[in-house]
């Protein structure tokens, strides 16, 4: 398997694996919203959703045969018959990849706004009559 195609289908298959895991009786809590940094490689930008850092730390193998031709794959056992001769080189290439996450269940999130702004409404009217209270002595 080549490089971008590893790449493609990793990333692919998390996504599709995070979007089967949300249809499930428990998905709602699969990437739900949270209000805050959640961890090393977990960020939340409230704009634009959660993000992963998906790290890579992959050996590919550079080959070159007698004909010119080359390529970069990741690097894995097998064999192959045939007289080509080959000169093959194996590199590690560490990377990493942010990957923002599908929205999981928000009910939550939005509750706990409603909450905090209720709260904030009622501390804000009870403020006012304490100062006209106070203003009117």
């Amino acid at each position: 398997m080549d490089l971008e195609e590893f790449i493609s289908e990793t990333l692919g298959q998390i996504l599709a694996g995070i979007a089967k895991a949300q249809n499930t009786e428990i998905g709602k809590n699969v990437n739900a919203a949270f209000p805050g940094t959640l961890g090393s490689n977990l960020s939340v930008l409230p704009e634009f959703g959660v993000f992963a850092r998906v790290d890579f730390d992959v050996a590919v193998t550079a080959e070159s045969s007698v004909g010119g031709k080359g390529s970069i794959r990741v690097w894995g056992l097998g064999a192959e018959g045939g007289k080509d001769s080959r000169s093959q080189t194996v590199s590690r290439v560490v990377f990493a990849v942010p990957l923002r996450l599908p929205d999981g269940d928000q009910s939550k999130k939005i509750a706990a706004d409603a909450a905090e702004e209720a709260r904030r409404e009622k501390l804000r009217r009870l403020g006012e009559g304490n100062r006209s209270d106070w203003m009117a002595a």
